[in-house]
């Protein structure tokens, strides 16, 4: 009976009353960025794995320009970056997602985004 009191009272105060059964969801998981660096005609890492939602910024340290192109055409295309500057990619799907530099084909990564 003291429970139901102090929860009366708390409510008419203005407060909440959360009992052991009422449970608070969790926060949504906010997205996270990525990186890949490209240096010396790789990307590293080679393989990374994200969240849907997550971003993956491509950072060219290298001397050459490169490119991150999807192996699967049209999914995505980061066109030439130049050495020194970026380029940055939502994932929003579940998948496997493997990429090359168009300029050297040798140079392959991979991203999977898994729920």
């Amino acid at each position: 009976m003291r429970t139901l009191a102090a929860g009366i009272l708390a409510l008419a105060l203005g407060g909440t009353w959360v009992t052991a059964w009422q449970k608070e969801k969790p926060a949504p998981r906010k997205p996270v960025t990525h990186t890949v660096t490209i240096d010396a005609t790789s990307f590293k890492p080679a393989s990374l794995t994200v969240a849907p939602g997550d971003a993956v910024v491509w950072v060219n340290k290298d001397i050459i320009p490169h490119t991150a192109t999807s192996a699967k055409q049209g999914l995505f295309d980061s066109g030439t970056i130049a050495p020194g500057k970026s380029w940055r990619h939502t994932f929003k799907s579940a998948g496997t997602f493997d990429y090359v530099c168009i300029f050297h084909p040798t140079m392959k990564g991979k991203t999977v985004v898994k729920n």
